[in-house]
């Protein structure tokens, strides 16, 4: 796969010259907002229609423009409400992305190797890493299940065969298992509408009231086995003291960024609100023709058009971007993000591996203090589709 948008959004391109984005339909809300735009304007010719015939019936303009101040105030609010929505999932990616590339960069350089078992050990880690950020990813879109050609080279055989046996239930140390046949007794009440009585982990995802069953996401079951991999090098002495606490501290922050996912996803813009907003829209459109039609029927036809186009076109915007985790034009690119971490892990996994701790701390005690190192580095940059497949491969 190859990043497509890997040159900077402020750089004016040739096609943006010759086909601006007046002229765009992709990425657009007008496939959303035509059919009740055409309606709204069949309903405008008709009034005008009507209103040719009986003038009497007209109404005074006066009162609809003391309307349109407070339904412009709501529509404003409802915009910006679902845009910052959109700007938190950006900035919440970012931030996986980034920590994601310094705890790659961390663990390749500050976990020694004593053995053949720490090496695989630590670049299975590495490779979980990117797994992370690509099962948020697909956690977030409603997509179960490790079969995704994403998660190829990248998540071990033994993982996958836990995945594959999950419905046997997982035991944590003293936590008991619990199973999807026998529900907690804790979440009995909540688990007697699901399928089978299983465990609800949460109902209601934005406003659409689905449910998902009871295993522990897959995106926590991989942290579960970086914070097993954290354990196993400091009982091995493989990395200082002071580095556990930063991986541990590190870990706490991916569990909280993806909780900041969650957040997003599952708390949606008010019923309410969104529900008398689209009543005080609607009726705004429904009032409108009655003061325009002494205009005449063609007059009134377009201007009934041009509104009902603009203010049923932010609403929809607002639905559209209110959650930005999907497949949509205006949705985040989540696929380039992850694939950026994978390039990330590529170019580290195909670097020489360093030396053991004590080794290093040799070379350390060592070396000159008025002399400085160099470090050269050869190659090129790998690019992303070469990059997946190196990293199935190492």
């Amino acid at each position: 796969m190859i990043i497509d948008n890997a040159r900077p959004t402020n750089v004016v391109k040739a096609f943006d010259l010759i086909y601006p984005d007046v002229l765009r339909l992709r990425g657009s809300v007008i496939r959303i907002s035509f059919p009740p735009v055409l309606l709204m304007t069949s309903y405008g010719a008709g009034v005008a229609f009507l209103i040719h015939d009986y003038p009497g019936l007209a109404i005074n303009m006066t009162v609809l423009s003391l309307v349109s101040i407070v339904l412009s105030l709501l529509l404003v609010f409802r915009t910006n409400s679902a845009y910052d929505r959109f700007w938190e999932g950006r900035r919440t990616w970012q931030e996986i992305k980034v920590t994601s590339r310094n705890l790659i960069r961390s663990l390749w350089v500050g976990v020694a190797e004593n053995s053949i078992e720490d090496s695989v050990h630590k670049r299975q880690a590495m490779k979980n890493i990117a797994a992370f950020a690509i099962s948020v990813k697909h956690y977030l879109r409603d997509e179960d299940g490790i079969e995704h050609a994403d998660y190829d080279g990248l998540l071990s055989p033994e993982f996958r065969l836990q995945c594959a046996t999950r419905g046997s239930g997982y035991s944590y140390g003293s936590i008991p298992a619990v199973s999807a046949g026998s529900p907690d007794a804790s979440t009995t009440r909540l688990s007697a509408t699901a399928p089978n009585g299983a465990p609800v982990y949460f109902a209601q995802r934005m406003n659409e009231g689905w449910e998902r069953r009871g295993d522990v996401p897959l995106p926590s079951q991989i942290l579960f086995e970086l914070q097993k991999f954290v354990e196993y090098v400091q009982d091995n002495k493989l990395i200082h003291v002071q580095f556990y606490a930063s991986l541990l501290s590190t870990l706490n922050n991916l569990a909280s960024l993806m909780g900041g996912c969650e957040r997003i996803l599952s708390t949606p813009i008010p019923l309410a609100y969104r529900v008398h907003l689209n009543h005080g829209l609607y009726m705004y459109l429904l009032m409108l023709p009655w003061a325009l039609g002494g205009m005449g029927l063609a007059k009134t036809s377009i201007i009934q058009f041009i509104i009902s186009f603009l203010m049923i076109g932010i609403d929809s915007i607002s639905r559209e971007i209110q959650n930005p985790f999907g497949y949509d034009s205006n949705d985040l690119p989540l696929d380039t993000y992850c694939e950026s971490i994978l390039v990330e892990l590529s170019y580290a996994l195909q670097r020489r591996a360093p030396k053991s701790l004590e080794a290093m701390e040799d070379t350390l005690s060592q070396r000159p203090t008025g002399n400085k190192a160099t470090v050269t580095a050869s190659g090129s940059c790998v690019a992303v589709g070469t990059a997946v497949t190196n990293v199935g491969a190492i």
